[in-house]
């Protein structure tokens, strides 16, 4: 029997968390944002299905396919990537009460970015090698769950309860990361028990994800960030 026998199944979950994680802040609102925003938000979601049907396909010994869907994958990556760029420096024009944490996002945004991509590149890099290649593919998912799980979390208090909500944007975060390591941390001690080693696509978004909520107010306060991103963005 092959291995990952359900995985495009629980693949269907975090597709769905992104899905309507961004509902308010691109798809209730799809045409009036610019297209480098459409260029970031379908790529991002065919990656999401992508991850969805690979796994599938191999389950059903459809390499061919597979193979093809990879080599498009390569691009629906760098689309995610480029594009995501763009969208980085309006961070510095989000109306929030505490400006400084717009220079938090750039950072998580930054680690997100790099993470995704590292991720991509040691799955090609393991294509031969089906245990890291699928959690590595598989971490990729996890690497960008951050920002989606959080509006998920917070963008539905808004009609329910008003301005302000119970749970503030910087709650979602916390409260996000901490569902997230919680879901790595079971992955891991899973694979533990069953290879006795700890696979390196986990620990290392594991890792990230702590990174990004323990530096969260850091970054919000820190000078030297906040003259990077201001002179790096034209902002200052």
């Amino acid at each position: 029997m092959k291995k990952f026998k359900y995985l495009h199944l629980w693949l269907i979950i975090p597709f769905l968390i992104t899905f309507f994680g961004f509902y308010f802040s691109y798809w209730s609102i799809f045409t009036e944002v610019p297209f480098y925003q459409h260029v970031h938000g379908l790529t991002a979601t065919l990656w999401f299905l992508l991850i969805v049907l690979q796994p599938y396909l191999y389950q059903k010994s459809n390499m061919k396919m597979h193979r093809t869907l990879g080599i498009i994958g390569l691009f629906l990556a760098g689309g995610v990537v480029f594009s995501s760029l763009q969208i980085v420096p309006n961070n510095l024009k989000i109306n929030i009460s505490d400006p400084g944490q717009n220079y938090s996002f750039i950072f998580m945004d930054f680690v997100t970015l790099i993470g995704f991509s590292y991720a991509v590149i040691l799955s090609i890099l393991n294509k031969r090698e089906i245990e890291l290649h699928a959690r590595f593919m598989i971490s990729t998912v996890f690497w960008i769950m951050l920002p989606a799980l959080t509006r998920l979390l917070y963008f539905p208090q808004i009609p329910i309860f008003g301005r302000p909500t119970p749970l503030t944007f910087k709650d979602c975060l916390y409260l996000a990361g901490v569902i997230i390591l919680i879901v790595l941390l079971v992955l891991i001690l899973s694979d533990y028990k069953k290879h006795k080693k700890i696979f390196l696509a986990y620990s290392s978004v594991s890792m990230a994800t702590s990174l990004m909520i323990l530096t969260f107010n850091y970054f919000a306060k820190a000078k030297w960030w906040i003259n990077f991103c201001d002179t790096l963005f034209g902002s200052g």
